[in-house]
């Protein structure tokens, strides 16, 4: 089918004015739900008045109805990022609120000020994200990592140690085979927001 120039609609167009993200529209292509052709290049074009169309269609709830699969993918694309924080300074914790709230991004924030319940979060928060300090009462940060990776836990989050102990001790101390970044205080903020961002950008192209 051939299409006048003024009809032609990117895929990232299409996904605006159909509300949806781009990989939707790319799964409703696939599927025929509607006409797209490729460019040389690979580039996925579609007809404006189709896509108009379907706007409208949508609208009046006559649209395709996505699968829980495809619901569920783009619901973990927009998801915020889980990040927990584990220190027993409650200053410090609230610096930690204060900071990455005032980042406005989509992030979900959690904060433990001891070991014990650091753990426990670790478990019911499942965080993509963990930020972590070293010297926490009852449980310290040596044996959470430990406790993590005898889990196989660790291997399904990033962690970053943020530590007053020098680079020598925290690598001689650390569970052996775990690799992870460890930086000085004071909060390396700028860090833990490139490490959020990241994992948005991440979760987005996925």
């Amino acid at each position: 089918m051939k299409f006048k120039p003024d009809d032609i609609c990117t895929s990232r167009k299409a996904a605006e004015m159909l509300g949806v993200s781009a990989r939707t529209v790319q799964l409703w292509a696939d599927a025929e739900v509607i006409e797209s052709w490729k460019t040389p290049g690979g580039h996925r074009r579609f007809s404006l008045l189709q896509v108009e169309k379907l706007v409208r269609e949508l609208q009046d709830g006559k649209g395709p109805v996505l699968s829980d699969a495809q619901n569920e993918a783009d619901a973990s694309r927009n998801a915020p990022v889980r990040v927990l924080v584990i220190d027993d300074e409650k200053v410090l914790l609230r610096l930690y609120e204060l900071t990455l709230k005032s980042w406005q991004l989509p992030l979900e924030l959690h904060l433990s000020d001891n070991g014990y319940s650091g753990l426990l979060s670790v478990g019911q928060v499942e965080p993509q994200l963990l930020v972590l300090d070293l010297n926490l009462p009852n449980i310290d940060g040596f044996s959470i990592i430990a406790a993590l990776k005898h889990s196989g836990l660790l291997e399904r989050m990033e962690l970053m140690v943020i530590s007053a102990l020098e680079a020598d001790e925290v690598l001689t101390r650390m569970p052996v085979g775990v690799e992870c970044q460890v930086l000085p205080k004071p909060i390396p903020f700028n860090e833990i927001k490139l490490r959020v961002e990241q994992i948005l950008e991440r979760q987005r192209n996925r």
